[in-house]
């Protein structure tokens, strides 16, 4: 493995988990302050995001069960998951990765995104032409 080439497991990790630069930087920031419970304006404030972008990171995050939301009120702070020691040490060697070479954590996730695009619109085109029988 060359220096600049980002480790298999963050790679397969950010393929199927992360869709966003948004959910990246709320992953990290929850993983690093891992004892302290935040609020949506609490952590777009932080990264300095828009309230929509930190609310869509959040939910999207919460469903993937990467975050903890909490349940009452719905969605009024969020934790890190400690959900095993292989999660936390993936998302550790995410952070110390991404501190280190972020330009290849970016250089990977816009290949992840051209690859999701590519994926709905090549499946999109297949629906067009298939065929289903009449309901009369």
């Amino acid at each position: 493995m060359q220096s600049d080439e980002v480790p298999k497991r963050v790679a397969e990790f950010l393929h199927g988990n992360v869709e966003s630069y948004e959910e990246l930087e709320i992953l990290l920031l929850l993983h690093r302050e891992r004892t302290q419970s935040w609020s949506a304006e609490a952590l777009g404030a932080r990264l300095r995001l828009s309230v929509p972008l930190t609310d869509a990171a959040l939910s999207a995050l919460a469903t993937r069960r990467l975050i903890n939301a909490a349940s009452n009120p719905p969605g009024s702070s969020y934790t890190a998951v400690s959900a095993n020691p292989a999660f936390d040490e993936t998302i550790g060697c995410l952070a110390n990765f991404y501190a280190s070479r972020p330009i290849e954590i970016i250089k990977l996730m816009s290949a992840n995104a051209i690859e999701r695009v590519r994926t709905a619109a090549l499946r999109t085109f297949v629906e067009a032409f298939v065929l289903r029988k009449d309901k009369d």
